[in-house]
């Protein structure tokens, strides 16, 4: 897909910072209008997904942030849908990748008030799904925002 400048100005910017459609529009000399369709062609094209604004959790009291390697015992398309059907039934779960190249199948982000909790979601709950049989913890010490929209959309 071709971008022109309007389209990498407005990837870059919305990957950056948090900004309505008419601050948006001001930045980069466009109107609103063209702004939104500019941003629903990107979405329908599949180029980005629809807006959405990040959930600080620690806020909400989820003190602890994982990276979860869980490995299963069988490997097709049918067990990962119920792996991950059964995923979505947990909601400290907020995000799941499946991977190659790694002791695991599935890299699984979860959140959890405290050890206590991601204790409870570990054993009784992830650690009980069919298939799953090994699991293991990397704790999230601090995230950083390092995507760099610009120096990539460079090289489209």
């Amino acid at each position: 897909m071709e971008l022109d400048r309007y389209d990498k100005q407005i990837l870059e910017i919305l990957t950056h910072e948090d900004i309505n459609l008419n601050e948006l529009s001001e930045r980069i000399s466009l109107s609103v209008s063209s702004v939104h369709r500019r941003i629903k062609h990107l979405i329908e094209t599949n180029l980005m997904t629809n807006l959405k604004r990040d959930i600080n959790y620690e806020k909400l009291g989820f003190k602890l942030h994982v990276i979860l390697q869980v490995s299963l015992s069988k490997h097709d398309t049918d067990t990962f849908a119920k792996f991950l059907e059964e995923l979505e039934n947990i909601p400290e779960v907020i995000n799941a990748f499946l991977v190659t190249g790694q002791s695991a199948d599935f890299l699984v982000e979860v959140i959890a008030k405290d050890m206590e909790n991601y204790s409870e979601i570990l054993l009784k709950r992830i650690g009980k799904i069919e298939h799953v049989v090994a699991l293991h913890s990397s704790f999230v010490i601090k995230q950083y925002k390092v995507f760099n929209c610009n120096g990539l959309l460079s090289r489209v």
